[in-house]
């Protein structure tokens, strides 16, 4: 194998597929990026039995074809390193040499054929906004659960309705809903959903490139895929049922503010100095202003007063000030409208004035229940 690529190709292929590389491979095979340098490019793989990623560099000279798998964390780290410009990989016996510049570098090779074959792709199941996807995975993501030993909430549950795609993610303690427009590429007779792990698609809608991406859902095969280009990653499905969580979705509240977003977030960051962790900072609602204080006259308090516009019964509600800022930080909007039934009700965070689709964006929150 002999080829010429550029040091930031290379390092953007390398990042595509970092996230599929193990930290601590099961077997040694898995901690090494596969190249295969071919007369139309460089195709890069990494693979965990979990997630798989494959990204393909166009922009190549090859000499001559051929494999080799290296390791992908060495790899990776020399290319940030090398200086930019052209990179020549050569396979030399038993060792990959990296040349650029007067700098070198000598890499030991692991077998190929100990490398496994990675999934198959399904069949495209639709087409959306990459920029979109991607946006609409990292709000949702926020709130999924990181206890393995629960990994329904690990998850993001990806519904497939016929003009957009719903994702809902939820660790009990907060809802994240998004809904983002996409284009079947058949016509589906019902809704179907599907569950994903919520770091392996965050990091698939990251690294992924293109302007639009292919998702591809096969649940007999327990996959689901995206794909741009020919570029792609698949990872396997969460075999669980997901948690209920329509019943969160009331559309009728009998109290709602609408609150400046960076003035609110500026006065919690403040106001929470005297909630130590895991504690609550308190909301007292009046007619054109909010009340925001936490602590004690043991420990130290502190409050702090802004504009709001409040309509509705009197209302004194306490949130975690982590799970609240993580709400607001999702949204990205100038005003925030926060609506409840009660002190003990879920309260649902939105954008008031944002438009179709955005309407369909919700950050559901259990509120922290006073003391007995």
């Amino acid at each position: 194998m002999r080829l010429r690529i550029e040091r930031d190709a290379l390092t953007r292929g390398l990042a595509m597929v970092g996230s599929s590389v193990p930290i601590r491979p099961p077997v040694p095979a898995l901690g090494g990026v596969l190249l295969e340098a071919a007369a139309d490019g460089l195709f890069l793989s990494g693979f965990d039995y979990e997630v798989s990623s494959r990204a393909t560099l166009e922009s190549v000279s090859t000499g001559d074809t051929g494999s080799v798998l290296v390791s992908g964390r060495l790899l990776a780290e020399i290319a940030k390193v090398l200086p930019g410009g052209p990179v020549d990989l050569i396979r030399d016996g038993a060792r990959l040499r990296i040349a650029s510049g007067q700098t070198r570098f000598a890499l030991p090779l692991m077998p190929v054929e100990d490398y496994p074959a990675l999934p198959a792709l399904p069949a495209p199941t639709g087409i959306a906004d990459r920029a979109e996807f991607a946006d609409a995975v990292a709000r949702v993501a926020v709130a999924a659960g990181r206890d393995d030993t629960l990994p329904m909430l690990t998850g993001i549950n990806v519904e497939f309705h016929p003009g957009f795609l719903r994702l809902v993610s939820t660790d009990r303690f907060r809802i994240v809903i998004r809904e983002l427009p996409w284009t079947p590429t058949e016509p589906a007779a019902e809704t179907a959903a599907t569950l994903v792990p919520a770091r392996s698609l965050a990091a698939a809608a990251k690294a992924i490139p293109g302007d639009h991406i292919e998702i591809a859902c096969d649940p007999g095969q327990s996959i689901l895929g995206v794909r741009s280009g020919g570029s792609h990653h698949t990872m396997r499905l969460l075999d669980t049922p997901y948690a209920p969580y329509q019943r969160y979705l009331t559309e009728t509240c009998t109290a709602t503010a609408t609150i400046s977003t960076p003035a609110l977030i500026e006065a919690i960051k403040r106001v929470s100095l005297m909630a130590p962790r895991g504690a609550q900072i308190r909301m007292t609602f009046f007619p054109s202003t909010v009340l925001l204080d936490a602590g004690d006259d043991t420990a130290g308090a502190a409050e702090e007063t802004i504009p709001c516009d409040f309509d509705g019964d009197p209302l004194a509600i306490a949130f975690n000030p982590r799970y609240l800022l993580d709400g607001l930080n999702t949204l990205h909007a100038p005003l925030v409208e926060i609506a409840t039934n009660g002190p003990i009700r879920a309260a649902a965070l939105r954008d008031p004035a944002a438009g179709e689709y955005e309407l369909r964006q919700r950050y559901i929150l259990m509120p922290v229940r006073p003391p007995a």
